[in-house]
């Protein structure tokens, strides 16, 4: 019996250790970065560089409404994730944090949607540091018009880089929800745009 419980206290970590690291995410190719068009391997994004990003008005955790086209005069750096319970989510969020610094210096305001509702909203935030602002988009309004729609509960993961007159400047749309650009890589596309 002793063996037993020594196994599990053994077994346990390294379980816990495989799970973590299978939700690490991949970093996406540096074709996808360097594409001054914006990258997408999903057919019917509804996103071009140099045109205005769609707008929209969303609920944040709070009951908050919150408009894209109230943010004119800010950059925005919008992140399209699939939900609280998604670990890949999480540890992309969770990555994206170290930039924070640097993206409040540049004045780029963080937006994380989903279709989760406000409670799950909060959740996502408790686990993060620096939490950003996060909004609920229940029906896949916002992330239909988008053109990012996975099916009928989803949107494929998506990052989209929007300059202060609110003209999107750069953007990755991934089948592979695995795949998210690092916060590395928003920092090069950051840099090469010369914000």
């Amino acid at each position: 019996m002793l063996i037993v419980k020594i196994n599990k206290f053994i077994v346990f970590p390294f379980l816990l250790l495989g799970l973590l690291a299978a939700c690490d995410n991949e970093p996406v190719s540096d074709q996808a970065i360097q594409s001054v068009s914006g990258h997408s391997d999903v057919s019917g994004v509804k996103l071009e560089v140099g045109k205005p990003a769609p707008n929209f008005t969303l609920a944040s955790m709070d009951g908050r409404k919150v408009e894209l086209s109230q943010l004119h005069g800010r950059g925005v750096l919008l992140i399209f994730y699939r939900g609280y319970w998604c670990p890949f989510c999480i540890g992309h969020l969770d990555d994206i944090q170290s930039l924070l610094p640097e993206l409040a210096k540049k004045d780029i305001q963080v937006i994380a949607i989903s279709p989760d509702d406000p409670d799950d909203l909060k959740t996502m935030a408790n686990r993060l540091d620096n939490p950003y602002w996060f909004l609920s988009d229940p029906d896949l309004a916002v992330i239909e018009r988008y053109g990012i729609r996975k099916d009928e509960e989803l949107p494929h993961p998506a990052v989209v880089l929007i300059d202060k007159a609110g003209v999107v400047q750069w953007f990755y749309v991934g089948e592979n929800y695995k795949e998210r650009p690092s916060a590395s890589q928003i920092r090069a596309v950051i840099e090469r745009l010369k914000w």
